[in-house]
C-alpha cells in the first residue's frame, strides 16, 4: 500500500503526495462502495409493485458532478507544484556524473568540470561485481543518463525515482535527474527496463556517506591505492581478442606453477575483461578494459588443472572459454 521508505528530499515530496492521493481515494472508494452497499439493501425487491418513478434530482446531479471536479482540481495542484519542486535544477550541483547503461552493468563517470577526462574518476561494474556510486548527504546530485546499446532504466526505489537511459544520437540531450540524499546509508539500486539475457544482473548500489568520507574515496582512487600487479620479467604471455562480444579463441594453455600475462585485445567501444574461475570459485579477476585497444593482465601460478575463463560484463557462451594449466 505504501512505497519504501524515501531518503531524499524529493522522495519525500513525491511520498508525502502519494500518501494525499491514497487517502483521497481511499475515501471516495469507502463512499461509492457504501452507497452502492446502502442502495442494495434500501431498494432492494420486495415484491412486484413497480417502484415509484422519478425524473431525476438536479440538486443530486450538480453535486456528484462538483465533487469529482473539486478532488480532481485539487490533485491537479498538488502534483503540479510536487513536480515543479522535484524538476527544480540547482545551479551549482554538489556533484555530477555521467550515468553510462551498458548491457549488463553500469559506469559511474564523475564530472570534475575541469575539461581534463584524464584526472576524472569512474567506477564500472560487472554482473559479477556490481558497481557502486558513492554520493555526498545533504548535496545536490546531477546525473546524465547515457546509453550506449539499448533503452534502460535508472532505479533506485528507495529514491523513489525511476528514469529512462536511452541512446540517442550525437547532439541529442541526454535524460538528466537530480536529488539531495537526506539520510546517510547504502541503497539498492537496478536497471528497470528488460535489457536482454542478464538484465537481471544489472544492479549497483549508492552509498551515501558525508563529505569529508566522499573527498576521502575520491582521492583514494585517484592516488591508486589498489594497483594492479606487476608483471612477471619473461613470463608467458597468452593472447586473448575480444570483438563483437565474442572472444576470438576458446582455448588457452599455461605452464602450471608459472605466472603469466595475458595481453588482452578490446576491439569493441564498451567493457569487457577476462576472470578466471574453478567451477563457481574466481580465481583472478581482471579490470574492466573499454576499447579500442590492448591491456595486460598478470595472473599467479595455477596448479595444473582445466578452469575457465570469461568475461564478467558478457558472461555468454561467446565470451567463454577453457584454460588448460599443465
Amino acid at each position: 500500500m505504501l512505497p519504501p521508505e524515501p531518503h531524499t528530499t524529493q522522495a519525500k515530496e513525491v511520498f508525502w503526495l502519494y500518501t494525499v492521493i491514497l487517502v483521497m481515494g481511499g475515501i471516495v472508494f469507502v463512499g461509492v462502495e457504501g452507497f452502492i452497499v446502502y442502495s442494495v439493501f434500501r431498494y432492494r425487491r420486495r415484491d412486484d409493485r413497480l417502484p415509484t418513478q422519478v425524473h431525476g434530482n438536479t440538486l443530486v446531479e450538480l453535486i456528484w458532478t462538483a465533487i469529482p471536479t473539486v478532488i480532481v482540481l485539487i490533485l491537479f495542484v498538488l502534483s503540479t507544484l510536487t513536480l515543479n519542486s522535484i524538476s527544480a535544477q540547482a545551479k551549482n550541483p554538489g556533484v555530477t556524473i555521467e550515468v553510462d547503461g551498458f548491457q549488463w552493468q553500469w559506469t559511474f563517470h564523475y564530472l570534475d568540470g575541469d575539461s581534463d577526462p584524464s584526472n576524472d574518476v569512474s567506477v564500472t561494474g560487472s554482473p559479477a561485481s556490481p558497481a557502486q556510486m558513492a554520493l555526498p548527504v545533504g548535496e545536490p546530485i546531477k546525473l546524465i543518463l547515457v546509453s550506449k546499446d539499448v533503452i534502460h532504466s535508472f532505479y533506485v526505489p528507495a529514491f523513489l525515482v525511476k528514469r529512462d537511459v536511452v541512446p540517442l544520437p550525437e547532439g541529442k540531450p541526454n535524460n538528466e535527474l537530480e536529488f539531495t540524499v537526506s539520510e546517510a546509508g547504502t541503497y539498492a539500486g537496478q536497471c528497470a527496463e528488460f535489457c536482454g539475457d542478464l538484465h537481471a544482473r544489472m544492479t549497483f548500489s549508492v552509498k551515501a556517506v558525508p563529505r569529508a568520507d566522499f573527498d576521502a574515496w575520491i582521492a583514494a582512487i585517484r592516488s591508486g591505492e589498489t594497483p594492479a600487479p606487476s608483471v612477471a620479467a619473461g613470463g608467458e604471455v597468452l593472447k586473448l581478442k575480444a570483438a563483437n562480444t565474442a572472444y576470438d579463441v576458446k582455448d588457452l594453455t599455461a605452464t602450471a606453477g608459472q605466472p603469466f600475462t595475458i595481453d588482452f585485445t578490446n576491439d569493441d567501444t564498451f567493457a569487457h575483461n577476462v576472470a578466471i574461475y574453478e567451477g563457481d570459485k574466481n580465481l583472478f579477476r581482471g579490470a574492466l578494459f573499454t576499447g579500442p585497444g590492448t591491456t595486460k593482465y598478470a595472473v599467479g601460478a595455477l596448479p595444473a588443472g582445466t578452469y575457465t575463463f570469461i568475461c564478467d560484463v558478457h558472461p555468454i557462451p561467446a565470451m567463454t572459454g577453457t584454460l588448460t594449466v599443465k
